[in-house]
């Protein structure tokens, strides 16, 4: 099969969850022989085009790096022309709303958009992301853009062949909508890599010298408000307290990442917190080896959070708020605890609860480990994903 991806971003840009899941859905589909291309922004250092692992990545002329705007649309609608003039291939697969401006122009081959929650959604993510009278003020001016997106994405959805929806609770919702055909696929993570590492462990400790024994906390998302990052930033200092030997490890940057550790500066536990910045490529799969629990006290409407399946990968329960697509991977008394709302009393007790059962917390890992190779592994869903997408869309079309 032939396979054009369409994406604002990949990890040449961003260190984020949907640019990992570009990546990944990439080089499963060329590992399975398919012939993939990818058509993204301009590179950040100037470079027009590489292959990488399988995928013929080309960073369009013209367009900013990482960014929507004019420029990115008048791009993607050429060279998506050009390739439709020559012949264009089978599928053509688009993340949230990069293939906007292509489906409007209606050229190319079928066209599906992987989605991963609704814009309206995050009006709830921005208010929680605001900060003192300077967050309250430009609220109103961030929620009318995401109004005006909305609109935006309303008029994609009706003009593609359907939707790949990346956990089951955006599945429902779009479900809702009729005349939509909508497709559950997870986005998931390479169990060959994400995996239970003791040597990798160990290594990784002794590296930032954590002792071997010790119980640690992970928080690895960007760190801003809406992502909790605080919530669990206090619930490891009021746990810390009474827990000489607890460590923190905190993966990822953000615009919330200096007052945090100036929280923990000059205080006991501050001295067992590790920031660590934005992981590197390579570097994820130890920081979870490395970790006893995952916590994601998140208030962000999300979809599924790549950390979330990567932490049970490699053996380490969660401890989430059950948001947005949350639940799919953590299931509640079964790789982890599910809140309903992340409180820091509720995501201390959770982890309190945890670090003094070590059999329930073994179990809850070695359950996640089981979980994540049945149902996440990318390559397994790729496999899947594409032959359905094709067929889905082969009758779409005909019908039309």
């Amino acid at each position: 099969m032939k396979l054009l991806l369409l994406a604002h971003s990949t990890l040449a840009h961003l260190t984020g969850g949907v640019e990992t899941h570009v990546d990944a859905l990439g080089r499963a589909a060329a590992a399975l022989g398919h012939d993939v291309e990818l058509l993204t922004t301009a590179h950040p250092r100037g470079l027009a085009e590489e292959v990488r692992d399988g995928v013929r990545i080309e960073y369009l002329a013209g367009t900013r790096p990482a960014l929507r705007g004019r420029d990115w649309r008048a791009a993607s609608v050429a060279a998506v022309g050009r390739r439709a003039a020559g012949g264009a291939g089978d599928l053509l697969l688009s993340f949230n709303d990069a293939g906007a401006a292509v489906a409007r122009a209606r050229i190319g081959p079928a066209h599906w958009v992987v989605m991963y929650g609704r814009t309206l959604g995050h009006l709830v993510s921005e208010w929680h992301d605001r900060a003192g009278l300077a967050g309250l003020v430009t609220y109103p001016r961030r929620a009318l853009a995401l109004v005006y997106h909305a609109v935006g994405e309303a008029r994609l959805l009706a003009r593609v062949d359907g939707v790949v929806a990346t956990c089951d609770r955006l599945r429902a919702d779009l479900a809702r909508r009729r005349g939509l055909r909508v497709v559950l696929a997870y986005n998931g993570t390479d169990p060959r890599v994400f995996r239970p590492d003791p040597a990798r462990r160990a290594t990784v400790r002794r590296t930032l010298g954590i002792p071997g024994a010790a119980p640690v906390l992970l928080l690895a998302a960007t760190v801003n408000r809406q992502k909790g990052i605080w919530v669990g930033v206090e619930a490891f200092v009021r746990l810390a307290a009474r827990r000489p030997d607890l460590y923190l490890l905190v993966a990822g940057d953000g615009p919330d990442r200096a007052r945090l550790e100036a929280r923990l500066r000059g205080r006991t536990e501050g001295d067992r917190a590790r920031f660590v910045g934005a992981a590197p490529l390579g570097a994820m799969p130890g920081y979870f080896a490395a970790a006893d629990l995952l916590l994601y006290p998140t208030f962000r409407a999300e979809g599924l959070p790549t950390a979330i399946v990567e932490a049970l990968a490699c053996g380490v329960p969660a401890v989430a708020s059950d948001r947005g697509g949350v639940a799919s991977a953590v299931r509640d008394g079964e790789t982890g605890v599910l809140l309903p709302s992340p409180s820091v009393a509720a995501v201390a007790a959770a982890t309190a609860a945890l670090l003094d059962d070590r059999a329930r917390r073994a179990a809850l890992g070695r359950r996640g480990v089981e979980l994540a190779r049945a149902t996440f592994d990318t390559r397994r869903i790729v496999a899947r994903l594409l032959p359905e997408l094709a067929s889905a869309a082969g009758v779409s079309r005909a019908a039309h």
